[in-house]
């Protein structure tokens, strides 16, 4: 507490504890929102570099900082690129740096254009210098190839931020380090690694089968992602190899056993390569693969067995499918299951009237792309029946044609499902209204389908006219009916449309187009907007220049002239119809009519 006395002011301690808080004060101050760049942008040219005062304003852009006072850098007054990178060149008015007479930016003469330039180098050849002292300096091929990889060369900031130094290595004398295979110093690596890495591990091992979700693709037949050397040492995929066949019941127990949602590659090794001659090119020769012409024929040799070294460390990343023993209990159980299946399928479907298939669930984590996963469900066929909802079945090997269904149709009641063989044989003798195939769903005749593709057109419809139904709020001070029309519009699009740009929703507008099959409660409304926006063509460049919700714009007059001018209705009270120097209103007219 503090009293106020003749000299000085007394005052006495009432209370004191220990706290977490950092020692200062807080300010906070409220901004509108429409200030908030430039109140941030001032924050960081006023307040950078003042003693004792800290805000988490970022700067994304090399600057300088004068005697403690933060200036922007001019890159080109200076004659470099600009440079994205949060840090100042610090320098002093002694340094031999001066602020123009209104202190808002710097005088570029030549003199402090080379000073900039020197202190430019110094901080380039620091952050360099920083980035070789962390570089791995393992020399195993996981460590080189995420060097050769790897998006730019980075660096972890004292803040724990991580940053390119790229911009930087043009102006630094040190020499980037490279990190170097261990055993291999004839052939260039990174050179080889670089032009080469598709054929090396292709024609070493060559690729037969890809393991995901419990499903074996052939890769001779399909093409597939994921098989790289990069991935392979990253973890990103895992490799099985072997030598001559693949038994069924490995398959069966990779199938059981392996993470579903991890590349699983199945490889063969490859027989030896050959030296190969100079007149007849082949890539998968020793001589042409690795340029054997550019080496002394003495060479040669240890050449080869350097590049055979480098597949070993490849293969070291592979499992090994041939030591690969299956328990006996696997075995057993699988046997076992066999039987089982079969007798108590045949049971449920003649008894209980319940069928097996897997349906389309919302994933709980990014995968690749994909909009679903499909569990297993068992359906009894009479709620099948009394389902109120559509459900669209395919072939249990053709579920990514409903993946890429499921991720239009998340605002649709309706379920994508798919069957083994067996089941769709039973499924296509039973007749559920209500259950139909893929195929029958794409020929557009239910009113799902219906309603996705009328909510695309909207959706292109609103694309090109954004500006006119972004500002529909300010149509309502000139045009309540045309208000009305662009929100009915907006509204079906908000209760139907998922936003996907893909073949499928192409492919199902192509057939709506052709055939008429849109939503007959909405479309004659998106026929009569074409029609009206193909007449007012000046709507969508005005309404760009358009506030929001601000009737006093004094676009809404321009707008609502030109909609008479092309005769279109506006509101009655625009119209300024006068008998006798009286202006009617729509009261007044009914008041004559009657």
């Amino acid at each position: 507490m503090m009293y106020e006395g003749e000299d000085t002011n007394t005052i006495d301690l009432l209370y004191e504890t220990t706290t977490a808080e950092a020692n200062g004060v807080k300010i906070i101050i409220p901004v509108k929102y429409s200030d908030a760049y430039q109140f941030r942008k001032k924050i960081k040219e006023q307040l950078c570099y003042f003693e004792s005062v800290y805000f988490d304003v970022p700067d994304d852009k090399l600057h300088i900082c004068l005697d403690n006072v933060y200036y922007p850098l001019d890159f080109e007054k200076v004659g470099i690129d600009r440079i994205e990178f949060p840090v100042a060149l610090r320098f002093s008015l002694s340094d031999g740096l001066y602020p123009t007479p209104n202190r808002e930016s710097l005088r570029y003469t030549q003199e402090a254009k080379q000073i900039i330039l020197n202190k430019l180098a110094d901080v380039a050849d620091y952050f360099v210098n920083k980035y070789n002292e962390q570089l791995t300096e393992g020399g195993d091929i996981k460590s080189v190839v995420n060097y050769l990889e790897k998006n730019g060369h980075k660096i972890t900031m004292a803040n724990g931020n991580t940053e390119r130094i790229d911009p930087f290595m043009k102006y630094s004398q040190v020499q980037i380090a490279v990190p170097q295979l261990d055993g291999v110093n004839l052939i260039n690596f990174p050179a080889l690694y670089k032009l080469r890495k598709t054929e090396i591990l292709n024609y070493a091992f060559p690729s037969k089968f890809l393991l995901r979700y419990k499903r074996m693709q052939d890769t001779d037949k399909h093409y597939t992602y994921g098989y790289s050397i990069e991935n392979i040492c990253t973890g990103g995929c895992k490799v099985w190899v072997f030598s001559d066949r693949i038994p069924s019941i490995k398959k069966d127990y990779l199938r059981a056993t392996c993470e579903e949602s991890k590349y699983n590659f199945i490889v063969k090794r490859n027989g030896p390569m050959k030296l190969g001659i100079p007149a007849k090119y082949d890539s998968n020769t020793y001589y042409h693969l690795l340029e054997l012409a550019n080496y002394p024929k003495n060479q040669w040799r240890a050449v080869i067995k350097e590049y055979q070294h480098i597949i070993s460390l490849i293969e070291a990343q592979f499992t090994d499918l041939d030591e690969l023993v299956v328990p006996q209990q696997f075995i057993d159980n699988k046997k076992k299951a066999r039987v089982t299946t079969s007798v108590t399928s045949n049971k449920r479907l003649k008894i209980q009237g319940e069928i097996v298939c897997k349906k389309a669930v919302e994933l709980m984590r990014y995968n690749d792309g994909r909009n679903c996963k499909f569990d297993s469900q068992l359906y009894k066929l009479e709620d099948l029946e009394s389902a109120k909802h559509l459900k669209v079945y395919t072939h249990h090997d053709d579920y990514l044609k409903l993946d890429a269904l499921y991720g239009i149709m998340g605002k649709q009641k309706m379920e994508v499902i798919t069957f083994s063989a067996r089941e769709l044989k039973i499924v296509e003798q039973l007749d559920i209204h209500n259950l139909i195939s893929y195929d029958k769903f794409m020929e557009g005749k239910t009113a799902p389908f219906k309603r996705i593709v009328t909510a695309t057109l909207i959706d292109n419809l609103m694309s090109k006219y954004r500006y006119v139904f972004e500002k529909s709020q300010m149509f309502k001070h000139t045009s309540t009916d045309f208000y009305k029309k662009l929100e009915a519009l907006a509204d079906y699009k908000r209760a139907n449309y998922v936003c996907a740009n893909s073949d499928l929703n192409k492919a199902m507008l192509a057939v709506a187009e052709e055939h008429k099959l849109f939503d007959h409660n909405i479309y004659p409304e998106y026929l009569q907007m074409i029609d009206i926006l193909n007449k007012l063509t000046f709507i969508n460049p005005l309404a760009k220049t358009m506030g929001y919700f601000n009737e006093d714009d004094q676009m809404v007059g321009v707008v609502t002239d030109l909609f008479k001018y092309y005769k279109h209705r506006v509101d009655f009270k625009h119209y300024n119809i006068k008998i006798n120097d009286e202006v009617l209103t729509e009261e007044t007219i009914e008041d004559l009519v009657d």
